[in-house]
C-alpha cells in the first residue's frame, strides 16, 4: 500500500474514533477513571505480543510508540511524588521520540543513546512507585527491572543490546500485574 494512502486511512480512522468518543456530547472529567488499572496494565502486554510478532517492521515501530503512550495513563494513576512522575513522563517522551526517529530512518547510533537516557528516567519512576507499593512481588520485580534498565544505560555503549530483552519482557509482566496486585 502506498504511504500516502495508508496515511489517509489511519488519519480517517483516528478522526472517526475521536468523533465517536465525543459524540454523546458529555464532557470528560479529569478525575474520572475511564479505564481500570487492570485494563491499562493488560493493553501494553497485548501490544507487546504484536511488537514481537512484527519485529523489524514499520508497523512494529508504530505499535511501540502507541504502547508507550498507553503507559502515560498508568504513570498518572500510580502513587509517586510529582518529580518521580515527571521522570516517568520523561521516559515516555524520550522513548516516543526514539520510536518516531526509528520510523523516520534515523540511525540507531543517534536514537539508541537517547533511548538509554530515557531508561534512566524509567528506572527512577519504577523505583519510586515500588517504594510506595505494598505488594512484595511488584515491589521487588520493579526494583530488579529499574536497576537493570538504569545501570544498563551507563554501559549500553559496550554491552550487547539483546540484554535489554530481559527488562523489556519483565516490564510488560510488571505492568500487567499492577492491575491485579497494586496496593498502596
Amino acid at each position: 500500500m502506498e504511504p500516502l494512502t495508508l496515511f489517509a486511512i489511519v488519519t480517517a480512522v483516528v478522526l472517526a474514533a475521536v468523533i465517536v468518543i465525543d459524540w454523546k456530547g458529555r464532557r470528560f472529567q479529569m478525575d474520572k477513571e475511564y479505564l481500570s488499572l487492570k485494563v491499562l496494565g493488560v493493553i501494553p502486554a497485548v501490544m507487546f505480543v504484536f511488537i514481537i510478532l512484527l519485529n523489524g517492521t514499520k508497523v512494529n515501530g508504530a505499535i511501540g510508540v502507541v504502547y508507550h503512550l498507553i503507559i502515560l495513563a498508568i504513570i498518572a494513576r500510580l502513587k509517586a511524588p510529582s518529580w518521580a512522575k515527571a521522570a516517568g513522563y520523561g521516559w515516555i517522551a524520550l522513548d516516543v521520540a526514539c520510536g518516531i526517529m526509528t520510523l523516520c530512518n534515523v540511525p540507531d547510533a543517534t536514537a539508541f543513546p537517547v533511548r538509554l537516557g530515557g531508561h534512566v528516567l524509567c528506572g527512577i519512576w519504577i523505583t519510586v512507585v515500588c517504594m510506595f507499593c505494598r505488594d512484595r512481588l511488584l515491589k521487588y520485580l520493579g526494583f530488579f527491572i529499574a536497576s537493570w534498565l538504569a545501570v544498563f544505560s551507563f554501559f549500553g555503549g559496550v554491552l550487547d543490546m539483546s540484554l535489554l530483552a530481559v527488562p523489556g519482557v519483565l516490564v510488560v509482566v510488571w505492568l500487567a500485574l499492577l492491575g491485579w496486585r497494586y496496593k498502596i
